[in-house]
């Protein structure tokens, strides 16, 4: 990579760290589409999922004792099993497609939740929406919104949500790059550009750990959901124009 492309990256993994730091699930949303414009989509994905098993290892650590695995366990099975399937996608199906779908259907509920809406998500929900965050990972690395807009929805505290999806990110991250392993995905080219972006990342998850202290529960819901929105849209609006 060129310097001023090393420094743009720095510059994306950096605020992106900042929010996965401080919501638990941002990292993905803020990097995906904006590193997307300096790489093909097939080796974007396999740096931004090796990066978000960085700041999981870091953000589960300082939330570690908040963790009920009881509450993910569901979702964890249906993910890892759509895993594959989401990777054999980022092969085979247009990436347009792929961002378009996506973004679409988290903007809508993220909408729905922001207006007041609980949306009435029993237990019957955790196959599908598993499934959607595994096949959502492999493929263009997005697993947060649907676990995000899914575990936000059972009205958990600040402290157990990002624990419990930090927890659930990293096992399943874990699985993703085993895929992305075996079918060549994570080259040579790939972990380069993210060896370059891990100051950034660790300078930046750090701040945000830091900076949720600060946030009470509503005020901590509300920025989730409103991340969600933007990034759900601008997925969306990068699969129309390409």
């Amino acid at each position: 990579m060129h310097l001023d492309e090393i420094v743009v990256v720095f510059m994306i993994v950096l605020l992106a760290g900042f929010v996965q730091g401080l919501t638990s699930f941002g990292f993905a949303l803020i990097s995906m589409p904006l590193l997307v414009k300096l790489m093909p989509l097939q080796q974007a994905v396999p740096v931004v999922v090796a990066l978000s098993l960085l700041t999981n290892i870091a953000v589960m650590y300082s939330s570690r004792k908040h963790i009920r695995i009881r509450q993910i366990w569901p979702l964890l099975v249906a993910s890892l099993l759509a895993a594959p399937l989401g990777t054999y996608a980022l092969i085979y199906v247009p990436a347009n497609a792929l961002k378009l779908g996506a973004g679409m259907l988290v903007a809508v509920v993220s909408i729905l939740m922001l207006s007041g809406r609980s949306l009435p998500l029993g237990r019957l929900a955790y196959a599908p929406v598993g499934a959607l965050s595994g096949f959502l990972n492999g493929s263009i690395s997005m697993s947060g919104p649907p676990a995000a807009l899914f575990l936000t929805n059972q009205g958990l505290d600040k402290m157990t949500f990002r624990a419990n999806i930090t927890a659930y990110s990293l096992i399943l991250n874990i699985i993703t790059i085993g895929t992305y392993v075996y079918e060549g995905l994570l080259n040579q080219a790939a972990m380069e550009t993210a060896g370059w972006a891990v100051p950034a990342l660790i300078i930046g998850v750090i701040i945000g750990i830091k900076a949720v202290g600060r946030l009470n529960d509503r005020l901590f819901k509300t920025i989730a959901l409103w991340l969600i929105l933007v990034t759900g849209l601008w997925t969306a609006v990068n699969g129309i124009i390409g």
